[in-house]
């Protein structure tokens, strides 16, 4: 493999990586100003450039606002109002496509407005639209490469995907506030269902980015891995490079296992529920639970009520979801614990609960563990309860996670139970 192979791979594999951890990051808070000055930071220093600002469109004034502006010339630029289709800002916003600006003294649509008023000197520009459901809702921009280079193709393409998570940010803003004003919830109440909201819009939202993005790197991933168990198989292979390949075959398998992880995720975002019994999907998990176990020194004990009800499923789905949860479970233990796996019914619900004897989690993560790539693992991509959270919302279920570190970690599945008429009733934890 030579430096350019190595290269591209590094950049591909930062690539990926900072888009999924940005989608992570971007609702993660219902403090918006704070999520967009800390999304912006990251686009600054992803493209080493030296400011940002996202707009943001006043509808009934047919304006685009500054919402947040980065960058040693900031406080000036608040406030500052440009009507839709003024400015480079105004044009995307209006066109719905973004520009790229290496000089913006060759831009007829470049309006100085900004630099008269706080002194700044813009001299390069990136500005994409912030869309939703077809609509444009504002602009982002990225400021002056820093050192007289120019913004790339990888620079236009990151910014256009982190457009996607800020537009859906603004919008569940302006929704929480919409909510809240409607019908006046109590805050824990209102935190609630917010927080339930952004996850499902970011997964959804995340999901077609990178499946795009896992489509890309697979190829050349695969090619550099290929080459690399080529050199080390040759008979007169040198002993030190036969150990750079034996790194970079390391390294391609992590990322191989990266992408097919982000592929796997990006097909959960629908099921195909049927009437169904659980009772087969159960004793799979336990089967394969059991031999693991066994293999660690560890026990599973399962206890499974009878006459369980038909529950609507995708057996598929749900037991990829009960694994992702029993394998955390077991490799939160030591050899000598015991993994519990609990089956119960309800009128309106069957509840599935997993209890291990394990490290526990800490009470300041527990909000965090269904975040994409939160993981204390050392290998995977932190992809695990985030699918099985996703699987749970396709059955219109709910989870919840448990913890007392130090003591262990019980994760609560509840699946609704069909009514008569069809339809289910899905019952909070």
């Amino acid at each position: 493999m030579n430096g350019i192979d190595q290269k591209r791979q590094d950049e591909d594999r930062r690539e990926l990586e900072t888009m999924l951890r940005f989608g992570a990051l971007v609702n993660s808070s219902l403090d918006i100003e704070s999520v967009l000055d800390h999304a912006m930071q990251w686009s600054e220093e992803f493209m080493d450039a030296e400011a940002s600002s996202v707009f943001e469109l006043d509808e009934e004034a047919g304006e685009l606002f500054v919402r947040l502006a980065r960058g040693e010339k900031k406080e000036p630029v608040r406030g500052i109002r440009v009507r839709l289709g003024e400015g480079i800002a105004g044009r995307v916003a209006a066109t719905g496509k973004p520009v790229v600006a290496q000089d913006v003294g060759r831009e007829q649509a470049f309006s100085d407005q900004f630099d008269r008023k706080t002194g700044f000197k813009t001299k390069s520009m990136i500005c994409v639209p912030l869309i939703v459901r077809n609509r444009p809702v504002g602009a982002l921009q990225v400021i002056n490469k820093k050192g007289g280079k120019k913004f790339s193709q990888t620079d236009l393409e990151l910014l256009t995907g982190m457009a996607q998570q800020i537009a859906v940010a603004l919008e569940n803003a302006k929704l929480y506030h919409r909510l809240q004003a409607r019908f006046r919830l109590t805050e824990k109440e209102l935190k609630k269902a917010q927080e339930k909201l952004i996850r499902t819009e970011r997964l959804s939202a995340m999901a077609n980015l990178v499946q795009g993005v896992a489509h890309e790197i697979r190829n050349p991933v695969m090619t550099i891995g290929g080459f690399a168990r080529r050199i080390k198989t040759k008979a007169d292979c040198p002993e030190g490079i036969g150990r750079y390949a034996e790194i970079i075959l390391e390294e391609t398998g992590r990322l191989e296992l990266l992408v097919q992880q982000v592929r796997e995720f990006a097909l959960m975002q629908t099921a195909d529920l049927k009437l169904n019994r659980i009772e087969a999907v159960i004793e799979e998990v336990y089967k394969q639970a059991e031999a693991r176990a066994t293999h660690l020194g560890m026990q599973v004990d399962l206890q499974m009520e009878e006459d369980l009800p038909l529950l609507r499923l995708d057996c598929d789905q749900l037991a990829k979801a009960l694994l992702h949860v029993v394998w955390n479970g077991l490799e939160a233990m030591a050899p000598g614990g015991t993994l519990e796996i609990r089956v119960a019914k309800n009128e309106k619900y069957l509840e599935l609960s997993v209890t291990d004897t394990g490290r526990g989690i800490q009470e300041e993560h527990i909000d965090s563990v269904y975040d994409p790539f939160f993981t204390s693992k050392t290998r995977g991509a932190g992809l695990g309860l985030t699918m099985a959270h996703q699987i749970v919302m396709n059955h219109k279920g709910e989870i919840r996670i448990d913890s007392q570190e130090g003591r262990g970690t019980t994760v609560s599945i509840r699946l609704p139970v069909p009514a008569e008429n069809g339809d289910t009733v899905p019952q909070p934890l």
